[in-house]
């Protein structure tokens, strides 16, 4: 089953995803839809996704990975793991910045179309952002464990990328509710 809420106009927002409270502001008036999915429900993990889209070819995709036991979660694996995923759909890497989500470290990839992508429009840019809820150093070497990541995929203009990046918070816990530009009040979806 899917959720859907219609959101219109630039403002902080919040939506329940799974077990977590999901917040950031876009600081855009592009309309634009929130539509969660069913959590899957893999033997080592429950991984929980939400969509935010304007149109067919602009939209933007938070998951959160929850993992039954801490895993490695060193972020120089999952660089590399995530530009070779995004070489898979034909987007090269073209700048990758280490920064922080929500006081967590992470990074950022900002890949273009390859000459093999065909169907991405001229100038696109696609934004691939990973950190961790709960990294920890590992006392076994020079590697991090945790058990909750957030990856984030936009196909959005940069400011708008950055300003929903820049805001996101993601925590354990209900999300407060979301109002309509009408003033209607909408339960967490």
């Amino acid at each position: 089953m899917l959720s859907a809420v219609a959101v219109t106009m630039a403002a902080p927002e919040s939506q329940q995803l799974g077990p977590f409270a999901v917040s950031f502001d876009m600081n855009t008036d592009l309309p634009h839809q929130m539509v969660t999915a069913e959590p899957i429900e893999a033997p080592t993990a429950n991984i929980y996704s939400m969509q935010i889209a304007t149109d067919n070819s602009t939209k933007a995709i938070i998951t959160v990975s929850e993992y039954n036991s801490p895993i490695d979660s060193t972020l120089g694996l999952y660089k590399q793991i995530s530009a070779m995923s995004m070489a898979l759909i034909y987007f090269n890497t073209t700048d990758v910045q280490d920064r922080a989500f929500d006081g967590k470290e992470g990074f950022l990839l900002v890949c273009e179309p390859s000459q093999f992508n065909t169907a991405a429009p001229a100038g696109a840019k696609l934004y691939n952002a990973m950190y961790w809820l709960d990294s920890v150093g590992c006392e076994c070497g020079p590697v991090s464990v945790g058990t909750t990541s957030v990856d984030i995929t936009s196909s959005y203009p940069q400011d708008v990328t950055e300003s929903l990046l820049s805001s996101l918070k993601i925590e354990k816990g209900q999300a407060a509710t979301t109002s309509t530009p009408s003033g209607q009040i909408l339960p967490p979806g």
